[in-house]
């Protein structure tokens, strides 16, 4: 029986075969120095966005904002925060695909609550412009996958970048001033009596001064090697581009409309990048 008990205890992998598990001796360091780098990357990112996502829904609670500001903020806030978690990630080819974990983790919950898989009225709060949950099934939920498609087709691109500022900077923009009274008084556009020009020149400004200021900051990074004249052109032209895009009415299909304008204008812009 001794003999038996010695042969299975002598077959049972010994505490080199799970490091990871070994918690003396420093072992749980051991376990996060063993995770891959992007690993570390996208928990910094889930940090950073769902932090804002749960901030946002806190003052939407609290009403201290009103649930249309609340939304606006997410829609305006999220981007930015997003393309500055980027650098976080290596320059392997695999990067994009931890990236897009985040963005993508926020339309799934946004999807679910939307459809009533989970209760969860501070979400519908935050991302509603009524309070009515299937709300999230079309706005919220395609600016999400908007932001997985940003990740995923163009990485540290330039068109990316412009793409995610038109849609957050930019579209914000045209909201927030396109409803004061500077911009009801506005004259219409004339094939979208909806929209002021003043909506659409703000549009225009703010993502072109926040194109401008990532496309420079990740070109100090070392992203892109284009000058900076014709990088504030590409910038301008691409900024056109989507406040043209966003001056029709497209309903629901506004993000993806303005993204694919970005996109496209972008690259045409700077086919080299």
């Amino acid at each position: 029986m001794r003999l038996l008990v010695l042969t299975a205890c002598s077959a049972l992998p010994g505490p080199r075969t799970l490091p990871a598990l070994k918690l003396r001796g420093g072992g749980v360091q051991q376990t996060l120095d063993a995770l891959p780098h992007d690993a570390k990357a996208l928990a910094a990112s889930f940090v950073v966005l769902g932090g804002f996502d749960k901030f946002v829904q806190h003052l939407a609670a609290s009403e201290t904002i009103s649930r249309p500001a609340a939304r606006k903020t997410m829609h305006v806030g999220a981007g930015p925060l997003f393309l500055l978690c980027w650098p976080l990630f290596s320059n392997e080819e695999t990067a994009k695909n931890w990236a897009m974990v985040g963005p993508l983790a926020l339309t799934v919950k946004a999807a679910a609550a939307g459809s009533g898989l989970i209760d969860d009225p501070k979400t519908v709060a935050s991302m509603s412009r009524s309070g009515d949950r299937c709300e999230l099934l079309r706005g919220p939920a395609l600016y999400g996958a908007v932001f997985v498609a940003a990740t995923m087709l163009c990485w540290r691109e330039l068109s990316g970048v412009l793409a995610l500022v038109a849609l957050c900077a930019g579209d914000g923009a045209a909201e927030i001033f396109g409803a004061s009274p500077f911009g009801r008084r506005s004259p219409r556009l004339p094939w979208c009596r909806r929209k002021s020009v003043v909506g659409t020149c703000s549009f225009f400004a703010a993502t072109t001064l926040g194109g401008a200021t990532f496309a420079l900051y990740f070109r100090g990074l070392g992203w892109w090697s284009v000058s900076t004249k014709p990088l504030l052109r590409g910038v301008a032209a691409t900024a056109a581009a989507a406040a043209l895009a966003e001056s029709f009415d497209t309903g629901a299909w506004d993000n993806p409309v303005v993204f694919g304008a970005a996109v496209a204008a972008a690259r045409r812009a700077f086919p080299a990048e």
